[in-house]
Protein backbone atom coordinates (compact mmCIF):
# COMPACT_ATOMS: atom_id res chain seq x y z
CA UNK A 1 0.00 0.00 0.00
CA UNK A 2 1.25 3.36 -0.58
CA UNK A 3 0.24 7.13 0.23
CA UNK A 4 -1.78 9.13 -2.03
CA UNK A 5 -2.53 12.39 -0.55
CA UNK A 6 -3.99 13.97 2.58
CA UNK A 7 -7.41 15.39 2.11
CA UNK A 8 -9.17 18.43 3.64
CA UNK A 9 -11.43 16.51 5.70
CA UNK A 10 -13.00 12.99 6.48
CA UNK A 11 -16.07 13.86 3.68
CA UNK A 12 -13.62 14.89 0.69
CA UNK A 13 -11.43 12.02 1.38
CA UNK A 14 -14.10 9.59 1.39
CA UNK A 15 -15.46 10.97 -2.09
CA UNK A 16 -11.74 10.63 -3.13
CA UNK A 17 -11.44 6.99 -2.43
CA UNK A 18 -14.97 6.26 -3.97
CA UNK A 19 -13.91 7.85 -7.34
CA UNK A 20 -10.69 6.12 -7.37
CA UNK A 21 -12.26 2.96 -6.47
CA UNK A 22 -14.73 3.18 -9.28
CA UNK A 23 -11.71 3.96 -11.80
CA UNK A 24 -10.40 0.82 -10.80
CA UNK A 25 -7.75 1.94 -8.47
CA UNK A 26 -8.45 0.56 -4.89
CA UNK A 27 -8.00 3.19 -2.28
CA UNK A 28 -8.74 3.55 1.23
CA UNK A 29 -8.78 6.21 3.31
CA UNK A 30 -6.76 6.51 6.97
CA UNK A 31 -6.69 8.52 9.50
CA UNK A 32 -10.26 9.41 9.26
CA UNK A 33 -10.62 9.71 12.69
CA UNK A 34 -7.56 11.16 14.03
CA UNK A 35 -8.70 15.24 13.99
CA UNK A 36 -9.99 14.76 17.01
CA UNK A 37 -6.86 14.45 18.57
CA UNK A 38 -5.84 17.60 16.63
CA UNK A 39 -4.46 19.84 19.62
CA UNK A 40 -2.42 16.94 21.10
CA UNK A 41 -0.60 16.06 17.31
CA UNK A 42 0.60 18.86 14.94
CA UNK A 43 -2.66 19.53 12.91
CA UNK A 44 -1.19 19.05 9.54
CA UNK A 45 -0.56 15.28 10.79
CA UNK A 46 -4.21 14.70 11.80
CA UNK A 47 -5.61 14.99 8.64
CA UNK A 48 -7.75 11.56 6.73
CA UNK A 49 -5.24 10.26 4.22
CA UNK A 50 -5.82 8.66 0.91
CA UNK A 51 -4.13 5.07 0.16
CA UNK A 52 -4.21 2.80 -2.66
CA UNK A 53 -3.91 -0.91 -2.62
CA UNK A 54 -0.94 -1.11 -5.12
CA UNK A 55 1.72 0.85 -5.77
CA UNK A 56 1.76 0.43 -9.76
CA UNK A 57 -1.52 2.42 -9.54
CA UNK A 58 0.30 5.76 -7.86
CA UNK A 59 0.83 8.07 -10.93
CA UNK A 60 -2.81 7.13 -12.73
CA UNK A 61 -4.55 7.83 -9.36
CA UNK A 62 -2.51 11.10 -8.49
CA UNK A 63 -3.21 12.52 -12.23
CA UNK A 64 -7.07 11.51 -11.73
CA UNK A 65 -7.39 13.43 -8.50
CA UNK A 66 -5.42 16.16 -10.19
CA UNK A 67 -7.95 16.19 -12.83
CA UNK A 68 -10.95 16.14 -10.72
CA UNK A 69 -9.41 19.77 -8.65
CA UNK A 70 -9.54 21.28 -12.17
CA UNK A 71 -13.57 20.79 -13.46
CA UNK A 72 -14.73 23.77 -15.47
CA UNK A 73 -17.17 25.75 -13.18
Amino acid sequence: MRRLRHAPNAAIAQIWADLLCEAGYPATVERRYLTSVAGELPPDQCLPEIWLRHDEHLAAAGALLEDLERVPQ
